[in-house]
């Protein structure tokens, strides 16, 4: 093979200036030409994340961060706002598999030591097997009195800010006055709000947001998929789909559909047709319409009162009890005194032996009760 003066084959000179070339061009064009795929300045969620550093960093005028805490909270109980925010992060976090939230509702006086949420809790710890329920609980403080003790006994706390401005919800309030009706119907749009985010919801607490009731066994085995809403009774009359059964929503189920978000809506708007009145009453009022095809079109169903009790028609057979409920009652100190004695009475049945228990011979004591009877 022929060679160049200098020493170097053809092949060999014509390949290096084709590489020469070819850098030549893969320069002009790298330094010229935008990027072939995104710098970390120009991903969408970088741009968020700075903008966001940006709102943190900035100054602010004093008392700006509990307007905006204020406003946020005024969005999450209208059902309106981001759904990530502080409550819907807190329903994700308690919600079960199946997307269902458990929730009750205090207030100081309720929530203070040796009150009635310490023995709502209790009632979880020495029920059967139903501890775990505990985690999914989420509980809606009234007040910031409530929300510190919740938080010094419990992981899923929330303040609810009154709808009406400078409603003091801190103090046990007398049965059906204005503060009172104001504080149960509060309750609604959270509930509705629960509904709004996609999970099913289990209200457990009283009209006027006492933890007045203990859970001793599942009372979701009581709960059907065929409803949309399952309710707790004060009177049960041995047909679960019977509209004449008188509800307890201290204890109702709403599964997680926009038709029961509907009747969440029709439920509060029907406060104007009945003025004075609490919305368990208004409830049972408008049931029939909830129930209506050309209505809302729900489903209601019924729980014995055998199994999920209160003091109004109390189950006598401690071998079905699952939740019993102070209803028929009223004062705080007549339900704590009672609720006390209700589980005094469940640790005497569980440290029975398994075949006295079976026999159904024990059942409540009824000494010195308040408002059991």
């Amino acid at each position: 093979m022929a060679s160049s003066k200098n020493g170097l084959s053809p092949v060999v000179v014509f390949l290096l200036g084709a590489a020469s070339a070819t850098a030549l061009i893969v320069f002009v064009f790298t330094s010229t030409a935008s990027p072939a795929w995104p710098t970390p300045e120009a991903t969408p969620a970088t741009r968020q994340e700075e903008k966001a550093a940006a709102v943190a960093c900035a100054p602010r005028a004093k008392g700006a961060d509990s307007e905006t805490r204020r406003a946020a909270r005024t969005n999450q109980t209208g059902g309106e706002g981001d759904d990530d925010d502080e409550f819907a992060r807190m329903v994700r976090r308690a919600a079960m598999e199946d997307r269902t939230v458990i929730m009750t509702s205090v207030n100081e006086a309720w929530a203070a030591p040796g009150s009635l949420m310490d023995s709502f809790l209790e009632s979880f710890r020495v029920g059967e097997n139903i501890s775990h329920f505990v985690e999914h609980i989420v509980v809606v403080a009234m007040d910031e009195g409530a929300l510190r003790r919740c938080r010094a006994v419990h992981p899923h706390c929330y303040l609810l800010l009154p709808e009406v401005a400078g409603l003091d919800l801190s103090g046990a309030k007398s049965y059906m006055t204005k503060d009172y009706l104001d504080l149960v119907w509060s309750k609604l749009k959270l509930q509705q709000r629960v509904l709004e985010l996609g999970y099913n919801l289990l209200f457990t607490a009283s009209k006027s947001f006492d933890v007045d009731l203990a859970w001793f066994r599942n009372p979701m085995v009581h709960i059907t998929a065929a409803a949309d809403i399952t309710t707790s009774s004060d009177f049960y009359f041995g047909d679960p789909d019977d509209l004449g059964n008188y509800p307890n929503t201290g204890f109702i189920y709403f599964k997680a559909t926009p038709r029961n978000a509907r009747a969440m809506a029709y439920w509060h708007a029907a406060r104007r047709r009945f003025p004075g009145e609490h919305d368990q009453f208004v409830f049972n009022e408008i049931k029939r319409e909830l129930a209506a095809g050309d209505g809302v079109g729900v489903r209601i169903r019924f729980i014995d009162t055998a199994a999920v009790s209160g003091f109004c028609q109390l189950g006598r057979d401690l071998n079905r009890i699952a939740t019993v409920h102070m209803t028929c009652c009223i004062g705080l100190e007549n339900k704590l005194h009672d609720l006390r004695n209700v589980i005094r009475d469940w640790r005497r049945y569980v440290a029975r032996p398994r075949w006295e228990r079976q026999m159904g011979k024990i059942g409540w004591t009824f000494e010195g009760g308040k408002c059991i009877h």
